[in-house]
């Protein structure tokens, strides 16, 4: 895909969500469609592969999922943080969300995973009934990118023609029970989904930007720097 358009669909998110934070009633109930068009999307083996070659050595191995809107349509795009970092925009891996079922998935054969299947469905859960009223919380910083642990990839330990699937979550990092406005937004990967064999772990480290910190630069996310420039 051609990057200008990427670039442009990144930055219809931002616009959309700049009007809903202006109050538009209109923006509002398109963002929530989009964000509710699907179920999850998929991951495959060979580009968890890929994304393996072009992180190399680095300390901090992320794939950054930025939002965009394309024809109505809510897509993703998955760069992995080396190449996002350099500017280098050669390999961008587009996804939509969709409600297919995942058939034919392996029976799951997870390492190092931090959540349970139960957690995981429950998170999913909270974000498909309180989605609307969690978005009221978000206005002054809608998220525009999340950051995934390529260890989330990684613990899928995919063979040749697997895939894993990623689907949105919404969690609360306390203890004890707190308002909406407190839970961020996630993508919980899974290796499966049947429901007669689901996995029983899940991963789960994803993280929403904005809000950017000090040790988040800006100059990590050339994409997004380039998106924005590109209006």
């Amino acid at each position: 895909m051609d990057i200008n358009q990427i670039c442009q669909a990144i930055e219809n998110w931002k616009i959309l969500t700049d009007s809903y934070k202006d109050g538009n009633h209109e923006s509002r109930k398109k963002l929530l469609g989009l964000l509710n068009q699907g179920s999850h999307f998929s991951v495959e083996a060979d580009e968890i592969q890929a994304w393996t070659k072009r992180l190399g050595n680095a300390s901090d191995k992320l794939i950054h999922v930025y939002a965009g809107i394309e024809d109505d349509v809510f897509k993703l795009y998955l760069i992995d943080s080396a190449s996002d970092a350099a500017g280098n925009f050669t390999y961008i891996v587009t996804k939509e969300m969709n409600r297919n079922p995942p058939y034919d998935m392996p029976d799951p054969q997870l390492v190092c995973a931090p959540i349970s299947s139960q957690s995981a469905i429950y998170r999913n859960f909270i974000f498909d009934m309180y989605c609307s009223a969690w978005m009221e919380t978000q206005k002054e910083d809608f998220f525009r990118i999340i950051s995934i642990p390529f260890e989330d990839y990684e613990g899928m330990n995919l063979t040749k023609n697997e895939s894993c699937i990623s689907f949105f979550g919404l969690t609360n990092e306390e203890t004890t029970a707190s308002s909406l406005k407190e839970y961020h937004i996630e993508f919980i990967t899974m290796k499966d989904l049947d429901i007669g064999s689901m996995s029983s772990t899940a991963e789960n480290y994803s993280t929403p930007r904005p809000p950017f910190t000090a040790a988040d630069p800006d100059t990590n996310y050339q994409l997004l720097l380039k998106s924005d420039a590109s209006v």
